[in-house]
């Protein structure tokens, strides 16, 4: 049986990779976007993971100033720190596998330059746009929302004008029975 304090140790991950590739960069409908989506994840992770590290070493530096005290109090000071300091360490430690789990992803995809991803974004936002209105068809309700997003990248005229066609059509084949 594992101990409690190992598993604690085990499980830390805020994300699992099947996550990170399913719903957080492979939400994205074009690998331009999921490249960059990737890439602003990393730069967030390796931030907080920085600023954790910082942190870690200032608790070392502070349980050791307080641990060459006399006072009684330095001493609940120097426990409550050094229970501070183990969860951090749990914490990065998870962090760190998120990482890498980033990091693996990023090795293997496709990269792009600000300048390729700003040119793919017309067949992101028709790929994504499309793909949210058949989804709201699917679930029998497509919001004014997401047909103005539509109309505002140029896709809904196009649309309309095909379903007019369909019900003219329709109806002529109806007219004509």
């Amino acid at each position: 049986m594992m101990e409690l304090s190992d598993a604690i140790i085990e499980l830390q991950q805020p994300r699992s990779r099947y996550q990170l590739e399913h719903f957080v960069v492979g939400q994205h409908d074009t690998a331009e976007m999921q490249f960059y989506q990737c890439v602003l994840e990393l730069q967030s992770e390796l931030h907080k993971y920085r600023l954790a590290d910082i942190s870690k070493r200032r608790m070392l530096l502070e349980i050791e100033q307080l641990s060459e005290s006399d006072d009684p109090m330095d001493v609940l000071d120097v426990e409550e720190k050094q229970a501070e300091l183990d969860m951090l360490v749990a914490v990065m430690g998870g962090a760190e596998r998120e990482i890498n789990c980033l990091l693996d992803m990023y090795r293997e995809m496709p990269h792009f330059t600000r300048d390729e991803i700003d040119h793919a974004q017309p067949d992101y936002w028709e790929k994504r746009l499309t793909r949210q209105t058949n989804l709201q068809i699917m679930s029998g309700n497509v919001g004014w929302a997401q047909l103005d997003s539509m109309r505002q990248a140029g896709l809904l005229d196009e649309m309309v004008e095909t379903r007019e066609a369909q019900l003219a059509e329709q109806a002529k084949a109806e007219l004509g029975q």
